[in-house]
């Protein structure tokens, strides 16, 4: 009898060491899956932070790779620096500009060279008709080349700023100006050449 009591408490103790045991180790295994659980919310968190993070990137790349704005501005700037060149030009071709000067002053050099012996209405024809008729030259390709600007700005930027279209138009409208008072000139229209009068001529030969 005490044999089996004395086997009763043995094992009533063992099994009271490995409840004592379980317990400890329990509250060990929760905090574990507490932590999994915790590291895979926070996992999660980061994947959707990080989709999330992707797609404003993609929308930012596309609506750069759209280029509406990029072109849209470079357009602008280009159809600007157009209309103010084609003004620039068509107001030259009123004016005058240096190369034609230089030019003139040239052939009225290499008339005057040519000329020395010639007669009186030859002399006049080179040293004064020729050089006006470079300026005249000149001046009107300088004007075709501000009306080709100015027409081309007016086509292609029709989206252009108000400002642009009406630099462009005033540069198209002096450019037509100045080809046809250059026409007008070259073609000696409203101002001859300068005639010797027949009479002097008589009594020079006489």
């Amino acid at each position: 009898m005490e044999t089996t009591k004395t086997a009763e408490a043995a094992e009533s103790a063992t099994e009271t060491e490995i409840d004592a045991k379980a317990a400890e180790v329990e509250p060990d295994n929760k905090l574990l899956v507490e932590d999994e659980t915790e590291k895979a919310s926070v996992t999660d968190n980061e994947i959707d932070t990080d989709e999330a993070d992707d797609a404003d990137d993609a929308d930012f790349i596309a609506s750069y790779d759209d280029g509406s704005e990029p072109v849209a501005a470079s357009t602008g700037v280009l159809a600007g620096a157009g209309a103010v060149i084609g003004a620039g030009l068509g107001l030259s071709s009123l004016t005058g500009t240096w190369l034609g000067t230089l030019m003139s002053d040239r052939q009225q050099l290499i008339g005057q060279i040519n000329s020395s012996s010639a007669a009186t209405a030859s002399q006049i024809a080179q040293i004064y008709g020729s050089p006006w008729h470079t300026v005249a030259l000149f001046n009107g390709l300088f004007g075709l080349v501000a009306i080709i600007v100015a027409g081309v700005v007016l086509l292609t930027a029709k989206s252009a700023a108000p400002w642009t279209r009406a630099v462009a138009w005033g540069g198209l409208a002096l450019g037509v100006l100045g080809l046809f008072i250059a026409g007008v000139m070259w073609f000696d229209v409203f101002t001859d050449l300068p005639a010797v009068p027949a009479t002097a001529t008589t009594s020079t030969t006489g």
